[in-house]
């Protein structure tokens, strides 16, 4: 029988390789919900810890197998699905501790609204309209989300802005220079969630104020990623306005 152990071993990598696969490209091409993605990529988890027992088991019960040509297989199948088991594990526990909130603004008084986001999501996902009851959480974690000012005009202050979002690599939904506002959605790594951004320039006493706001389509929490966006975007624009302003002919 231990002659078979390989064999078997090598076909239950194979199909989690493929469960992780439908997992995440399933979500990212909309064949099915996120929530399905993240049942799937439940059990992906479980599988490759379960797998990876197995196969250390398997190490120790199946000594022909010890030393033969089909060594690469055990410790594929026992350290891979343990690498992927215990990243999940980890990311897992370091978010748990993130608040439920999945709006973030640097204007928690007045908000920048979306004009077109609205017509793009789905009625399954997350309105576009600003919960007040996410004040008292960002206050308590994200107390940092500031807005960025600048000696530029609008104009120039707008100019940057969408340079440094097409940087960034997000897709531009709509323009209104007139208005001094962005809207774009960016995605999120691995699953590709679709989180909506909007910008407002506008003048504030001597200087260009702009606020951001980003939030998920999907989902109450969205683990720091909207926060982590912000302050992202807002620390590169400051360095890039402050850059332009030291060097106005580059």
């Amino acid at each position: 029988m231990s002659r078979y152990i390989s064999p078997i071993l090598y076909i239950l990598l194979l199909l989690l390789g493929c469960l992780i696969f439908v997992a995440i490209a399933g979500v990212r091409v909309g064949f099915f919900e996120p929530e399905t993605g993240f049942a799937l990529l439940t059990k992906s988890v479980i599988a490759s810890i379960i797998l990876s027992i197995v196969a250390f088991v398997s190490v120790f019960r199946c000594p022909c197998e010890k030393g033969s040509n089909n060594k690469l297989v055990f410790c594929s199948a026992a350290f891979l699905p343990l690498v992927y088991g215990l990243f999940w594990l980890g990311f897992y526990f370091s978010k748990s501790s993130c608040p439920e909130i999945s709006d973030i603004t640097t204007d928690i008084e007045t908000p920048p609204s979306y004009i077109q986001i609205p017509l793009v999501r789905r009625s399954t996902e997350n309105s576009t309209f600003y919960d007040v009851k996410s004040i008292r959480v960002q206050l308590e974690h994200y107390p940092d989300i500031k807005p960025a000012f600048s000696l530029l005009s609008e104009d120039e202050v707008f100019e940057e802005t969408l340079s440094l979002v097409n940087e960034k690599g997000w897709e531009i939904v709509a323009t209104y220079p007139e208005a001094g506002v962005i809207e774009a959605t960016a995605r999120t790594p691995v699953f590709g969630f679709r989180d909506d951004v909007v910008f407002r320039i506008r003048q504030e006493k001597e200087l260009s104020r702009v606020d951001m706001r980003s939030s998920s389509r999907v989902g109450t929490a969205d683990w720091g990623m909207n926060a982590n966006r912000i302050e992202d975007f807002m620390l590169n624009l400051e360095t890039q306005l402050h850059d332009r302003v030291e060097n106005p002919t580059q």
